[in-house]
């Protein structure tokens, strides 16, 4: 992803009071500061997980939301900014999501019979409150870019967040200027009124807007990846697969190092051999289970398992449920998502 929302998270990190030797033991954090670059998107979750207590103590997601200003975010602001108006604002936002975060990230933006523009986020998968704040986050984001937009201030006639509510939602409540706010809802959404889906955008351009679209894919395009150390063992971990069950003296010597040395430095890391290798094997398996139709028994061997058994020991260890299984639901929970978006 590229840095403007990890930037902004870690200047709000600082105001909850999260230390700053404990974010510049962040890997990577160095390089924040140049553009045209792209970073890991565990750094930003990262980031999130060790200000998440901060954050709670200190208002939760409006923290990091309020520290957006019209700009910040680049290429995408002007996306929607230079729109005719908030329905294909928020369509071509959805469009250009790389330009701002993950391109696993989603925005799925419908309008219903009566004009009413729903917009669903589904953030890079993360794992608890973090996930909630993360949530919490882009809507109290997609609010204030709305009402920048028109220029005006905007009240959301709907919101849903898929998660608990936070101890105390007086900040929350007030970032989205309504109270009617649902809870452990499948989804998180924002919707927004007729009029203000159809209002015309007082920065609209059509000329703009062309120029500004083709600049975002342009930006994601020709962006320098910026890889932690971390990322390159994952990278090496996953090329081992096709010789069979990672060894990790090859891999140290693909990285340059002794065996002795590397896994000194994934001790320094805070991390092992072994739980690196698991977390590229879950990834993986996950991802190609979610995403292909290949065969279970072809995925363990895609992921250096001698054989399937291994592969569903793993599964069961990971999610309490088989390979199969996880499948299933997953093409089931597709289909309900997409139900809801649809509603």
């Amino acid at each position: 992803m590229p840095p403007h929302v990890v930037r902004l998270v870690l200047e709000a990190a600082r105001t909850a009071g999260v230390s700053e030797e404990e974010l510049k033991r962040l890997p990577g954090v160095g390089v924040l500061d140049q553009e045209g670059i792209r970073v890991p998107t565990k750094m930003l979750t990262r980031v999130w997980e060790i200000s998440s207590a901060a954050f709670a103590e200190a208002g939760g997601a409006p923290r990091v939301a309020r520290l957006w200003t019209p700009g910040r975010f680049h290429v995408w602001d002007y996306v929607i900014k230079s729109s005719a108006n908030l329905t294909e604002a928020f369509e071509l936002a959805a469009q250009h999501i790389p330009a701002i975060t993950d391109p696993h990230s989603a925005f799925i933006v419908q309008q219903d019979p009566a004009g009413r523009l729903t917009v669903a986020t589904r953030p890079v998968s993360t794992f608890g409150r973090v996930s909630e704040l993360i949530g919490e986050f882009v809507l109290g984001l997609l609010i204030q870019q709305a009402g920048t937009a028109l220029g005006r201030p905007v009240t959301p006639v709907a919101i849903t967040v898929a998660g608990e509510p936070p101890r105390s939602r007086s900040d929350l409540l007030d970032m989205y200027g309504t109270p009617d706010v649902q809870f452990n809802a499948s989804v998180s959404s924002v919707t927004f009124s007729a009029p203000d889906a159809t209002a015309p955008l007082p920065g609209a351009d059509p000329a703009l807007a062309a120029i500004v679209r083709d600049h975002a894919v342009h930006t994601v395009a020709n962006a320098r990846l910026i890889l932690g150390w971390l990322d390159k063992v994952h990278a090496e971990i996953a090329a081992s697969f096709a010789d069979g069950p990672p060894a990790l003296d090859r891999v140290a010597k693909r990285m340059a190092m002794s065996s002795r040395t590397f896994q000194r430095r994934l001790h320094e890391e805070g991390t092992s051999w072994r739980e690196e290798v698991e977390k590229v094997r879950e990834a993986e398996a996950t991802r190609l289970l979610r995403d292909t139709g290949l065969t279970i028994d072809t995925i363990a061997a895609r992921v250096g398992y001698i054989d399937v058994r291994a592969l569903r020991r793993a599964f069961h260890r990971w999610y309490g449920r088989t390979p199969a299984d996880f499948r299933r639901e997953r093409e089931q929970a597709a289909i309900a998502d997409n139900h809801d978006y649809l509603q």
